[in-house]
């Protein structure tokens, strides 16, 4: 049977002609702009009868192939002896490092082009030309080739004949998915209350182009009740897949196991879970260079027979299936799953894939964002995390000492002693920290000398701790300066003094809401849920929502009577907290002996948590459990498994950590939760800044810095108990401030009709 397909020189091109560093596989959005503005500074230089950005496309008729191939080439100049075709390409190389040899996959794209002009325009042959741009000192190359178009055609032909088995895995995946999504239904007998008016606004916000904020009640199962419409809508015109974004790993296991659900009643799909390359890396130090790491070694070589493995044999992508792959063929599991995401219907990863300016996957071109919905679960969480990914600092001592490290490399040590000395500059105030009104001296520009510098030495590859040290500030400071191509009047300069005489520059974003709304536009929908974006307005506004975008605000499906909830208005503050400490220990033992079963309790701190644990051991019969400090995956899972029904457990955990999150302990595993204090970050200056930011811009600079980020922790923490029709049980809240109309309004309807102990 013939089948066709429309393909880019692009992505035929970079599947056949893999290269390049494993490093420099991931590029941020800035990086991008940076490239795009290279370009067109050399487009503005074309002469007259020169053509920029120029169509092109051909039918390429393969054995049973047909092949509607196409791109735009940056420039098709008059040359004197005909036709040119020009790429152009940014570098941090230095430019007499390349020739002809470099960077095979850029004369492949070239020479694509070429191929399919000389065929329109009939020519016999023709020049192709490769631009360099130094990124740094913004100097050219120019390299040129002249090639006949029976040497163009025959290196078509081997381009497609090497992308062939490719194609064919493509079209069974694609004859799969068109077989099976449109006649799928909901996996389930029936939709639990709330679920079809979920699904239904979800599907909607895909097909309209447009952005979704919903409040959906925990329990009523909003993980399939979000990917079931999106993947309905993957039979839409210019749909073709699914970020499921999550911050936490048993949530990404939730959608997993939707997907899983899915498949066992018909729908066939391929689905990538992306892991954290220090969780997959087969290696004890991620080390991504040939010399170290055999899977990194001669990696393009196999990863092409790999994709295509795993792509005949497997369904759901996951950690497990990924390594096993991986070991197979001998590949890297993390850059092996990146390259999957470029035909996973579902990819589900972390919110930094996306959103982190860092980090955000250089291969999802802006083509490709605008075919792709976005599902943010638990995006109350996304606030914090894009101030985070945001805000960016430089420390002046590592470039001290960077400076007396290298000082046999006078580029270097010149360089990273002019940054340290710009950050010296910072330290004429009185300890502490301070706003100060624009970065000191030259900085930027020194910081870009200095990145160009350690460049030449990184390409080395030296494996020793001096230059391990001298990677890390090289990513410090190109970080840094990425950020700083962010900062407007949503940001503050903060200078602070250390320890050792150290002084920190740091840019801090106080309000992430233009950065995510810039971001989810690039993209056709944005779907973000959770049980608990309370107050919805405050939410919706630092996710970057608009009056145009839709919103939702489902009840709770679920009895009053299914939860007792109480109020114990004892103080929590932290000057009263060891006065206080055995009248908690006494109200967390009477709950745990009137209400049977297992209880989960709530801290705002650690220290506060095992002050109290070690009050109620000294009181109470029941067994209690208390998480450790920086628990990994085996310790949390190994916590948990001790929530068994039938027993009697009393486990103290730490709000807005691990536990007090996309943990779901149904039916008897857990029968009670107590919330100590009202989640209230310590007063610092970074959160004054956020506080004095909104109320000049007439917010409640307060709620929004303190109350309403606090408030989430508890109602996220509560919401660990009822996970299902079925659930029964206790929630106390203990804290005189919950007596308070500014708490009591952002309790859910089913907290509303509470009952105080005293």
């Amino acid at each position: 049977m013939n089948r066709s397909m429309t393909i880019s020189v692009r992505e035929l091109v970079s599947y056949v002609y893999r290269a390049g560093s494993i490093d420099e596989r991931f590029q941020s959005n800035t990086a991008l702009l940076e490239g795009t503005a290279i370009h067109q500074e050399v487009q503005k230089k074309y002469t007259d009868g020169d053509e920029k950005e120029v169509f092109l496309q051909c039918e390429y008729q393969y054995e049973a192939l047909t092949m509607i191939i196409q791109g735009r080439c940056d420039g098709l100049l008059e040359g004197e002896g005909g036709p040119v075709i020009d790429e152009i390409k940014s570098t941090s190389r230095d430019l007499e490092e390349l020739d002809s040899f470099s960077h095979p996959v850029y004369w492949a794209q070239a020479k694509g082009y070429a191929y399919i002009y000389s065929l329109q325009e009939n020519l016999a042959e023709m020049d192709v030309q490769l631009t360099y741009v130094q990124k740094r000192t913004k100097e050219k190359k120019r390299i040129r080739i002249r090639f006949t178009h029976d040497e163009l055609a025959d290196f078509m032909e081997e381009t497609v004949k090497a992308y062939q088995s490719y194609a064919s895995v493509l079209h069974y995946l694609e004859d799969q998915r068109e077989a099976t999504v449109p006649s799928f239904s909901f996996p389930f007998s029936t939709y639990r209350s709330g679920q079809r008016k979920l699904a239904g606004s979800v599907y909607r916000t895909i097909e309209e182009k447009r952005n979704l904020f919903a409040q959906a009640p925990t329990g009523i199962g909003k993980t399939i009740s979000t990917l079931f419409p999106a993947v309905k809508a993957l039979s839409l015109e210019k749909m073709d897949r699914i970020y499921y974004l999550t911050a936490k790993t048993t949530t990404r296991a939730t959608a997993e196991e939707a997907l899983a659900k899915m498949e066992e009643h018909g729908l066939s799909l391929r689905s990538v879970t992306l892991t954290a390359k220090e969780k997959i890396c087969f290696q004890e130090e991620t080390i991504c260079q040939p010399d170290y790491c055999e899977y990194a070694d001669g990696y393009y070589d196999r990863v092409n027979e790999g994709i295509v493995d795993v792509l005949r044999n497997e369904t759901q992508l996951t950690r497990p299936v990924i390594e096993a792959y991986a070991r197979k063929h001998r590949l890297c599991p993390f850059e092996f799953s990146l390259d999957l995401t470029d035909v996973a219907d579902v990819i589900i990863s972390d919110y930094n894939y996306i959103y982190d300016p860092r980090v955000a996957l250089k291969r999802l071109l802006p083509d490709r964002r605008k075919k792709t919905a976005l599902l943010v679960d638990e995006a109350h969480n996304l606030v914090e995390r894009a101030r985070e990914m945001y805000s960016a600092s430089l420390y002046k001592n590592p470039f001290r000492q960077a400076a007396d490290t290298w000082e046999d490399e006078e580029g270097i040590r010149k360089t990273t002693q002019a940054v340290a000395d710009d950050l010296e500059r910072l330290a004429g105030f009185q300890g502490g920290e301070t706003v100060i009104g624009e970065v000191p001296g030259d900085l930027e520009e020194n910081l870009e000398r200095f990145i160009g510098k350690s460049e030449q030495i990184i390409q080395e590859q030296t494996e020793d701790e001096r230059s391990e040290s001298l990677v890390d500030l090289y990513f410090t400071a190109q970080n840094f300066l990425r950020i700083l191509e962010f900062v407007d009047d949503h940001y503050r300069f903060i200078a602070a003094k250390g320890e050792e005489e150290d002084v920190m520059l740091k840019l801090f974003c106080l309000d992430p809401s233009h950065v995510l709304k810039k971001v989810t536009d690039g993209f056709r929908s944005g779907t973000f849920f959770s049980a608990t974006l309370s107050p919805f307005a405050y939410y919706k506004e630092m996710l970057g929502g608009t009056k145009e975008d839709y919103i939702l605000q489902l009840p709770s499906p679920y009895d009053e009577s299914q939860v007792d909830v109480m109020i114990t208005p004892l103080s929590t503050r932290y000057k009263n907290r060891s006065q206080t400490a055995g009248i908690l220990a006494q109200r967390l033992k009477e709950q745990a002996e009137n209400y049977e079963g297992n209880h989960l309790f709530f801290f705002p701190s650690y220290h506060y948590m095992e002050l109290v644990y070690q009050e109620f051991r000294q009181i109470s019969s029941v067994d209690a459990v208390m998480q450790e400090r920086g628990m990994d995956e085996s310790r949390r899972e190994d916590f948990l498994a001790q929530f068994v029904p039938g027993s009697r457990l009393a486990g103290f955990a730490v709000m807005g950590g691990v536990f007090s999150e996309g943990v779901d302990l149904r039916g008897d595993r857990l029968n009670g939760v107590a919330v100590v204090g009202v989640g209230l970050a310590p007063r610092n200056f970074e959160k004054e800044l956020i506080k004095d930011y909104f109320n000049e811009k007439g917010r409640r600079g307060y709620d929004y810095a303190y109350v309403y980020p606090g408030m989430n922790k508890v109602l996220q923490a509560g919401g660990r108990l009822i996970r299902s029709e079925e659930d029964y049980g206790a929630i106390q809240l203990i804290d005189d401030r919950f007596l308070s109309g500014k708490y009591t309004n952002l309790f859910p309807e089913d907290w509303r009709n509470y009952r105080i102990i005293q």
